[in-house]
C-alpha cells in the first residue's frame, strides 16, 4: 500500500507536463503502484484570488478517478472560515500567495484550523530554486517562520511539501511538523534521512509531474531499511494523522 501526498494536475508556465491530464495521472500512479494519492490543483498557484473556482473544477474532474483525492488549496488572505468547515485537510502555498504564516490577521482562521483539526499541508517550493525563470524567482518559507508558526499552533499537524533534506531535518524535530520525500536527495536517501529523524515523521510524496514518478519509488524499493519503516512512510503515518484508515480507502475494500 502506497498513499502519495503530493501530486499536482494544471499547466505549469515555466514547463511542458506530458501527464497533463487526470487520466494520465491516473495511469502513471497505477503503473508505479501507487493505491492512492492527493492531488491539487495548479491554477491555485498563480490564481491566488480564484483558489476556490480551481478547486471545483478539479473535484469534478476526479470523480470517477478511485485512485484521486482532492487536496483543495486555500489562500488565508481570501478564504472565509466557513469554507473550510467540512475539511480534513487543506494546502497552503506562502511562497506564492505572498503573505507570512505568522500574520496576526490569519490567527481566527488558524485557530480554526486548530480547533477542527484539520491536517496542514505546507508548500514549501514547486521547482528547485536553481531552475527558477530568471524573472521569477520565489523564496520559500523561512525556516525560522515555520518554527514560530508551528510553536504557536502546536496542535495543527503540519505536513511540508518538497522540503530539501536539511530542511526536513531541522523542521521535523518539532513534535507537529512531519514530511514528505519528494525533494529529499542524499546518498542512500532514506537510510541517511532516518540516521536523523524517525521514520514517524515521513510520508510518500511524488511531486508528480514535476519530477519522476519512478525515482521517487525508488527511495522506497532500494532503502535499505527495516520493512515496517517503509510500511510507516508508506501509508501508516499518514492513516494516523488522518485519524484512522481513510474512508476512500474503505470504500474500494482495502484492509490494514
Amino acid at each position: 500500500m502506497v498513499i502519495d501526498v503530493n501530486v499536482n494536475y494544471g499547466i505549469w508556465p515555466f514547463r511542458r507536463f506530458e501527464i497533463n491530464t487526470v487520466k494520465k495521472i491516473e495511469e502513471k500512479l497505477k503503473k508505479n503502484g501507487i493505491d492512492y494519492a492527493f492531488i491539487s490543483h495548479l491554477g491555485c498557484v498563480f490564481n491566488f484570488q480564484e483558489v476556490e473556482e480551481y478547486n471545483k473544477e478539479l473535484i469534478e474532474k476526479i470523480k470517477n478517478h478511485r485512485r484521486l483525492n482532492l487536496l483543495p488549496v486555500i489562500n488565508p488572505k481570501v478564504c472565509d472560515i466557513e469554507e473550510i468547515e467540512n475539511l480534513k485537510a487543506i494546502k497552503i502555498i506562502p511562497g506564492y500567495h505572498f503573505y507570512s504564516l505568522n500574520d496576526r490577521n490569519f490567527n481566527t482562521l488558524f485557530k480554526k484550523i486548530n480547533d477542527k483539526k484539520i491536517l496542514l499541508f505546507i508548500q514549501m517550493r514547486y521547482e528547485d530554486e536553481r531552475s527558477h525563470h530568471p524573472l521569477f524567482k520565489v523564496k520559500p518559507p523561512a525556516l525560522e517562520e515555520i518554527k514560530q508558526f508551528a510553536l504557536n499552533f502546536p496542535e495543527i499537524r503540519i505536513i511540508l511539501l518538497c522540503g530539501y533534506f536539511n530542511e526536513i531535518v531541522q523542521l521535523c524535530k518539532i513534535e507537529n511538523i512531519y514530511s514528505d520525500i519528494s525533494f529529499v536527495e542524499h546518498y542512500k536517501t532514506i537510510k541517511s534521512l532516518l540516521c536523523k529523524i524517525p521514520a514517524d515523521k515521513i510520508l510518500f510524496g511524488s511531486h508528480t509531474p514535476f519530477l519522476y514518478l519512478e525515482s521517487q519509488i525508488a527511495k522506497i524499493k532500494y532503502a535499505e531499511v527495516k520493512e515496517e519503516e517503509i510500511e510507516k512512510i508508506s501509508f501508516k503515518n499518514f492513516s494516523l494523522l488522518w485519524g484512522g484508515i481513510p474512508s476512500f480507502l474503505l470504500k474500494t475494500g482495502w484492509r490494514s
